[in-house]
């Protein structure tokens, strides 16, 4: 009886889709870990409302790194799903070269509150990280 029963669970769900959480870019990777500075490199407040399409703001990113350095960008495990950055990887400029540019969008489907973020930008090869707490007032 559990045989059939493991049959039938595995034909009904097998192509599942499960939702919710946040989305790893497939390029970073895979045991990188997106843990927060205990005092972030910077903290931005917006509004937005509960019911629209969503939002994008950039993030100009200053490089602190002496050479040209590749990064891996993401959120921490307790980020509200609804955000989303892009490019989650590339190579940043050396220190006093062109801010790196990253586009944060957040997509709220209706919910309303607050919804926080803690942004981690990754910079492996200089053991380093830069970090951002966002916050979305959803209304």
């Amino acid at each position: 009886q559990s045989l059939l029963l493991g049959i039938l669970f595995n034909f009904l769900f097998a192509d599942a889709i499960i939702a919710g959480g946040i989305n790893m870019n497939p390029d970073i990777p895979e045991g990188m870990e997106f843990v927060m500075s205990s005092v972030p490199d910077g903290e931005f407040r917006m509004n937005i409302a509960a019911s629209g399409s969503g939002e994008t703001f950039t993030i100009d990113v200053a490089p602190v790194c002496m050479t040209f350095e590749d990064y891996f960008a993401g959120f921490t495990p307790d980020s509200d799903p609804c955000f989303s950055v892009s490019p989650a990887t590339g190579r940043m400029d050396r220190r006093g070269g062109e801010p790196t540019a990253l586009n944060v969008r957040c997509e709220p489907n209706g919910k309303s509150g607050e919804l926080v973020a803690n942004l981690v930008i990754n910079l492996p090869e200089d053991n380093s990280k830069i970090c951002y707490k966002i916050i979305y007032t959803s209304f």
